[in-house]
């Protein structure tokens, strides 16, 4: 089962990841974006939502999808669940 992993906190980031599979994916959301330098050991997809990494002056690695709200959404509806880390 394909899960959307939700970090909003950066504190959380390694137990996260530590949980991807690669079939999910990981939007870094809110706080959460301070931790974009980390990477799953999968090669599930790895999203962040662009206003939460522009508001925080946070760049966005190259191998990160900058995301809007509309693209969230889609993920959310494309995953058969979603965990939120906080």
């Amino acid at each position: 089962m394909a899960t959307l992993h939700l970090l909003s906190n950066p504190g959380a980031a390694a137990s996260c990841l530590a949980a991807v599979a690669d079939d999910d994916a990981v939007l870094f959301l809110g706080d959460g974006v301070f931790a974009l330098t980390a990477r799953p050991n999968s090669a599930a997809p790895i999203g962040v939502l662009r206003d939460d990494a522009e508001s925080r002056g946070v760049a966005v690695p190259s191998h990160v999808r900058p995301m809007s709200q509309t693209d969230f959404v889609d993920w959310v509806v494309a995953f058969d669940t979603s965990v939120t880390w906080r």
